[in-house]
């Protein structure tokens, strides 16, 4: 009952002349909301893949692949290059149908730096979140369902993204930011990391400063404290419970990579692991069960067990099939989806999938520089009227708003059927 009542206050800006129709369509509509005959069953379970290769020379654009996972023909299952990304691509987030892809213009290239918005379901890009050129964007986090923070290393800033207006509506600063990379949220508060490196030209080399990890509220957006790190620390995610994750790469040569694990109550820290190598990508299971890849040193996966800080495979134990990933996340079903890539722009990259059971499932060719792999549960989304990712009160009132208008191509005709009537009414309730 309270949806109809939301219709009638919604309507009720309308003439009195129309109150007897308008109460007869409360009617229906609650009908319908409690018959499951209009809704809609068609999943897709994708793959989505950045390739992040970008070279002029060799004809090469970075890009974006679908991988249908449904689809037994491994061939089929993948579309290649379906949207053209340009220069240099920097994380992808996932959000109902809709993928977030941060991107800088290094060169004066085809955007300002800035991240786009993809509709997976029609596979096509609808808009462009404008970030300060020069800024770099790096990695994304979902706060709520309508903000995003992203983590810009070249001003050393965290940048607020309201998803709903498509703009930044807040930049937080603080002292303890230096090139602010990695970020992860939990439990009200978001964890970046300060990797503090500066190139320096006359060596030739990167000169390393004191690493953190910058505390935010997310409510407030205030920075509440900042926790001292081994150097280069980069790499930032979360058990889903209690526990942050920081893997940290060293100098690439003397000083090894790290795992730091903080309390994310206290935000004290729990344990510092020596790997003892450079580190490559990692994910996390639902066992809290944590794979890293070795690196170039010690090629092969890693497995670490949070919950008892014990080695299930150390890097004389590694699962050397599964080296040399680039982009690595787990699927619900246990499966780990790892990307790698082939960075001379040969087109050998691919995707592994593997099974909970350490065994590989399948291989799926890609293109170029196959990097940043995020999966995505596509459920047909024509009632998102407005492309913002989900379906909420707003599309209510784009289709209360054009209620009883004909003709090809008005918005608010959910079902195509060249009217806006009870029916679109119908189908955003029931995806409410």
């Amino acid at each position: 009952m309270n949806k109809v009542f939301f219709f009638r206050r919604l309507f009720s800006f309308r003439s009195n002349h129309k109150l007897h129709s308008l109460l007869f369509i409360g009617a229906m509509l609650f009908t319908f909301l409690v018959s499951s005959a209009l809704s809609q069953t068609d999943v897709q379970n994708l793959a989505v893949v950045v390739n992040a290769l970008n070279n002029a020379d060799l004809n090469v654009i970075s890009s974006l692949s679908i991988i249908d996972l449904d689809e037994p023909n491994l061939k089929r299952a993948v579309d290649e290059k379906v949207i053209t990304i340009g220069d240099v691509p920097s994380d992808i987030l996932i959000h109902g149908h809709i993928a977030y892809i941060s991107r800088f213009d290094w060169l004066s290239g085809m955007y300002s730096d800035g991240i786009l918005i993809i509709n997976l379901e029609r596979r096509e890009i609808i808009g462009v979140i404008p970030i300060q050129s020069g800024a770099y964007p790096q990695n994304l986090a979902l706060v709520t369902p309508n903000k995003i923070y992203v983590t810009c290393d070249n001003v050393h800033q965290v940048h607020v993204v309201d998803i709903a207006s498509r703009s930044v509506t807040k930049i937080i600063t603080d002292a303890s930011f230096n090139k602010t990379t990695g970020i992860t949220v939990l439990n009200g508060k978001a964890y970046v990391t300060n990797p503090a490196w500066e190139w320096d030209a006359q060596t030739g080399k990167s000169v390393y400063y004191q690493s953190s990890v910058t505390v935010i509220d997310t409510q407030t957006d205030s920075v509440l404290s900042s926790i001292p790190m081994p150097i280069n620390a980069g790499g930032i995610l979360n058990d889903g419970d209690s526990t942050v994750i920081v893997k940290t790469t060293g100098d690439y040569g003397q000083i090894s990579g790290k795992l730091v694990l903080i309390d994310a109550t206290t935000d004290e820290i729990i344990r510092t692991v020596d790997l003892k190598m450079t580190p490559g990508s990692f994910a996390i299971n639902s066992q809290k069960q944590l794979f890293i890849q070795g690196g170039w040193q010690n090629p092969g996966l890693l497995i670490y067990d949070v919950p008892t800080q014990k080695w299930i495979r150390n890097k004389n134990d590694r699962l050397t099939e599964f080296g040399g990933g680039s982009g690595m996340t787990f699927g619900e079903n246990g499966n780990l989806y790892i990307t790698k890539p082939d960075w001379t722009g040969g087109g050998l990259s691919t995707m592994l999938v593997m099974g909970p059971d350490e065994t590989l499932i399948k291989t799926y060719q890609l293109g170029h520089g196959t990097d940043k792999v995020a999966l995505a549960q596509i459920v047909p989304r024509v009632e998102d009227v407005d492309d913002d990712g989900f379906v909420n009160i707003k599309d209510l009132m784009i289709v209360g708003q054009n209620f009883g208008q004909s003709g090809p191509g008005i918005i608010g005709d959910v079902n195509g059927d060249g009217e806006v009537n009870i029916l679109d009414l119908v189908l955003v309730a029931q995806q409410f």
